[in-house]
C-alpha cells in the first residue's frame, strides 16, 4: 500500500510546473517517507544542474589544440623516381627482346601501377592539395 501512495505522490510532484507550490498532502508524505524525500531532492538537484548552460572551450582553442603533423613527401618522391627508373630500364631491355606481347603486358601493368600510385598519393594528401590550391585561386 505504501508503494502505491509513493507512486501517486511522486506523480503529483512530477506533474508540478517549475517553482509551483507543492501540495500539502505531497509535502506531508515527503516528511514521512525518506525514500520519496530523497528522490525528490535528487530530481530537484538534477533539474538545477541540467538547466545550467554547458560551458565548453571556444572552437578556436579546440582547433589550436589539434597537433599539426608535417607532410613528408620524401617517400612519395623516392617511390615515384623508382617507378620511372623501372619504366626506363624495362623500355631499354624490352627493345632488345623481340616479344611485343610481353612489352604490351608490361606497359599495361605499369600504367595500372602508376594510376594506383597517383590515386593513393592524391587521396592521402588531399588536405595538402586543398591548402595549396586555395592559395593559388585567391
Amino acid at each position: 500500500m505504501k508503494n502505491e501512495a509513493c507512486e501517486k505522490n511522486m506523480d503529483k510532484f512530477l506533474a508540478l510546473d517549475k517553482y509551483e507550490r507543492i501540495p500539502l498532502g505531497v509535502t506531508l508524505h515527503f516528511l514521512a517517507c525518506k525514500k520519496c524525500r530523497s528522490q525528490a531532492r535528487y530530481l530537484t538537484l538534477a533539474e538545477r544542474y541540467a538547466s545550467e548552460p554547458i560551458r565548453s572551450r571556444p572552437i578556436k582553442d579546440m582547433i589550436e589544440s589539434i597537433p599539426i603533423k608535417p607532410v613528408s613527401m620524401a617517400k612519395w618522391i623516392i617511390s615515384g623516381i623508382l617507378m620511372i627508373l623501372m619504366i626506363v630500364f624495362t623500355g631499354i631491355f624490352l627493345n632488345k627482346s623481340e616479344s611485343s606481347i610481353f612489352a604490351i603486358i608490361m606497359n599495361i601493368n605499369f600504367g595500372l601501377i602508376i594510376t594506383a600510385y597517383c590515386t593513393i598519393f592524391v587521396a592521402t594528401n588531399m588536405d595538402f592539395f586543398m591548402k595549396k590550391s586555395s592559395k593559388f585561386w585567391k
